[in-house]
């Protein structure tokens, strides 16, 4: 557990001195050299990370895979069985798979966050900067950086990478709206009435599906009935009750859209492009509640949208002028911070995370 808090507090000292507005290229150098540390310690672990049986299991046996039974997207496995055929080392393919998603993430917040290295220990936090990462954080990472084409309204490249990460998380497919929310123009108030009818129509969906799962038969009606049954959450909520994930969801999103919401006029004026990440982030909250109480495994959707708080709280220093004030913000910044990596360090899956075991 010391090695992530260890690395906490160093990515909390350097977040300081980033919020001190110093040389954006003295900043940016440490920023490269993190996520650098940290793509080596993503293929240098071994036996660490959720989903690590399956993948280590499937790398070996995807040779004998049928196509039709193929459990994952056909880019991932194309990946796993290109890095098979020349070699039989599972580092290889985490060093391989880890480039790709790194490549893509650090550059990405590089160009959307006002701090990088303030957006890099909001991502530690919550989930350790991607070095222990499944196949959907390679996609989410992928989408992420597509943003930066729906900025310059290049809808063929945004497309492209949609369909890319799509071939390692079909989830992706949803993102597909970023190119029309991103630009949105919808006042605060619709948004938190919105944001609030989504909590109440999760409820009334959940009856209908199972209404109508009756009624459809075939496989689709046994993909309803696998996503509606408790046994099947239980294993895909990490063994909390689902009241207990929507009071963090809501206060946790709450927070961040509260304080987007309250300095939203203020950052805009000197960052208009702020209103195009709190859409997003907005975006993914409206599909969290609209799916939590129908099943766990319908919140993946809004994976991609929640990646962009990392991006909306540096926007918050970035507008503060009184040096005092500041220092006390990241203050109660780095204890919320710590906090909800102790929640992840100490949660159900704490066995997969610690201790961090590396090949050597």
């Amino acid at each position: 557990m010391s090695f992530y808090i260890g690395i906490f507090f160093i990515l909390c000292f350097f977040s300081f001195i980033e919020g001190q507005n110093l040389d954006r290229r003295i900043t940016g150098y440490f920023y490269f050299l993190f996520c650098f540390c940290f793509f080596v310690l993503s293929f240098i672990r071994w036996e660490t990370g959720t989903d690590w049986k399956n993948y280590y299991e499937y790398f070996f046996n995807v040779r004998n895979v049928v196509a039709e039974n193929d459990p994952f997207e056909w880019g991932f496995s194309l990946l796993i069985k290109t890095v098979s055929f020349f070699s039989d080392n599972y580092s290889v393919f985490l060093f391989i798979a880890g480039f790709l998603l790194f490549a893509f993430q650090s550059i990405a917040i590089k160009k959307l966050s006002p701090y990088p290295i303030v957006s890099l220990l909001f991502l530690w936090s919550i989930q350790f900067a991607n070095i222990l990462f499944v196949r959907q954080w390679i996609a989410v990472a992928i989408l992420v950086y597509s943003v930066t084409f729906i900025q310059k309204r290049r809808v063929f490249p945004f497309v492209l990478l949609i369909i890319l990460a799509a071939s390692f998380h079909r989830s992706s497919l949803v993102f597909i709206v970023a190119w029309w929310g991103y630009n949105l123009r919808i006042s605060k108030k619709k948004m938190t009435i919105i944001l609030l009818v989504s909590i109440g129509f999760s409820v009334v969906i959940t009856k209908a599906m199972e209404i109508l799962s009756g009624g459809l038969g075939g496989v689709v009606q046994a993909k309803i009935d696998l996503y509606l049954d408790s046994d099947y959450n239980s294993e895909t909520n990490e063994d909390l009750n689902l009241v207990s994930i929507i009071i963090k969801g809501f206060a946790n999103k709450f927070l961040i859209l509260f304080v987007s919401f309250y300095l939203c006029d203020k950052i805009k004026e000197k960052y208009p492009q702020f209103q195009g990440y709190l859409n997003l982030y907005w975006f993914g909250a409206v599909i969290y509640f609209s799916t939590i109480s129908i099943s766990l495994v319908f919140v993946r959707f809004s994976y991609a949208f929640d990646f962009f708080q990392i991006i909306l709280v540096p926007y918050f220093f970035r507008i503060i002028e009184n040096s005092t004030i500041k220092i006390i913000m990241f203050f109660f910044f780095f204890l919320y911070l710590f906090l909800r990596m102790w929640q992840v360090l100490n949660g159900p899956y704490m066995e997969e995370y610690i201790p961090f075991k590396i090949i050597f």
